[in-house]
């Protein structure tokens, strides 16, 4: 079946945005010889649409379905490793599903680098972000997500960390 990370074929990687999900997988992927998966991508792709229009159209509850649908798909092919939305971790069928077939790790960020790397990015548009004080907005959702992001199997912190430092602290796990 190949490599296990904590007894589970793949690694999920989950936490707020702008906590390196995605730069992280891809670069954790390359050093494992494992294949990277962005959920968002994947749910962009088969809803023909991006993550913003999906949120301007169907709202949050129906970019949530179409998310639970997604990460069903992708974690069916063991050995890959998937950054996942901040969100994810909301529904508890998605939890269930990560712990069930990956190993799930936290990439943790203080709210204050969080919104630094908000208002420094030049990447996708961010609909949750999208409001008069999103210094607020994040810590509200931090606060709201915590316990769901505490049921990972362990976290990673990213605050003034480079990504093959994030990289290194997370190969330590599995050593």
């Amino acid at each position: 079946m190949g490599m296990l990370f904590l007894g589970k074929p793949g690694i999920s990687l989950t936490g707020f945005m702008f906590t390196g999900k995605s730069s992280v997988g891809k670069t954790l992927a390359g050093m494992l010889d494992l294949r990277f998966v962005d959920l968002d991508d994947s749910i962009s792709a088969a809803a023909g649409m991006s993550i913003e229009k999906i949120f301007t159209e169907q709202g949050e509850e129906g970019f949530r379905a179409l998310e639970r649908e997604a990460l069903g798909r992708v974690l069916e092919t063991p050995g890959r490793i998937i950054a996942t939305g901040g969100g994810v971790v909301i529904d508890p069928l998605n939890r269930e599903l990560l712990r069930q077939k990956s190993c799930v790790i936290w990439l943790t960020a203080r709210p204050e680098t969080i919104l630094e790397r908000f208002n420094h990015s030049q990447g996708r548009p961010r609909p949750l972000l999208a409001v008069a004080d999103p210094r607020e907005r994040i810590v509200r959702l931090l606060e709201e997500r915590e316990a769901f992001y505490r049921e990972c199997d362990f976290s990673v912190p990213t605050d003034g960390c480079s990504v093959a430092d994030i990289c290194a602290g997370i190969m330590e796990k599995f050593a």
